[in-house]
């Protein structure tokens, strides 16, 4: 598995051979993924690390599972997948993105008993069209219930040394690294969606200011 780049960005070295192998262009990846193609080329390139909800979003949309795309194939692997084309979805890379969902589930069960909220369960799509609905106030709520969250869970598998279990499975690993990756990144940007769109000076200087506090 690779490593995390500085920043909290995931390496993906498997990018490239996965989008092949479904038969993408990068173009045609970069817009279904709402991205740059300059983005997605340097993630996939190897030039940045790509933002862990970003990365969750791709494995979707390639249906496979994140740790395929932290894994590195060889020069054969990839150039064979590129002569394939486009080809349906196996059984096996459509299960493992139900697992991921399941993997939601029981996150959401657990920081809504534990903590009393779950947005760090949401995907960021979702969690970004749930703030975009909202006033001010709410989205600065919401961020704040993230950072409880997130804090809770740090403890919870850094002292329980979950994530060096060797039984753990690695999709469940990849998954509760992602989440606890995403922030403060996600965080800032649904805080700074916010600010650009609030009309009073109250809402502003709030939002300026828990911006700050996650810096």
């Amino acid at each position: 598995m690779a490593p995390p780049r500085r920043g909290g960005g995931l390496r993906l070295p498997g990018l490239k051979h996965w989008r092949r192998r479904r038969g993408f262009t990068q173009r045609e990846l970069a817009r279904r993924a709402d991205l740059a193609e300059g983005y997605l080329w340097k993630v996939e390139s190897g030039r940045r690390g790509c933002n862990p909800s970003v990365a969750h979003v791709l494995a979707e949309l390639l249906e496979v599972d994140l740790q395929d795309l932290r894994t590195k194939y060889d020069a054969h692997e990839v150039q064979a997948a590129s002569t394939e084309g486009a080809q349906a979805a196996s059984g096996p890379a459509r299960s493992r993105v139900a697992y991921r969902h399941v993997h939601q589930a029981y996150l959401r069960i657990f920081l809504e008993r534990e903590v009393g909220s779950s947005y760090a369960a949401m995907d960021e799509g979702v969690l970004e069209k749930h703030c975009e609905e909202r006033a001010w106030e709410e989205v600065l709520e919401a961020v704040r219930a993230r950072k409880r969250e997130i804090e809770f869970l740090g403890e919870v598998l850094e002292d329980g040394e979950v994530l060096q279990d060797r039984d753990l499975p690695e999709e469940v690993r990849s998954f509760l690294e992602a989440v606890l990756e995403s922030y403060p990144d996600l965080d800032i940007r649904l805080l700074a969606v916010a600010r650009r769109r609030v009309l009073s000076e109250e809402g502003h200087e709030a939002l300026t200011k828990a911006m700050g506090d996650l810096l």
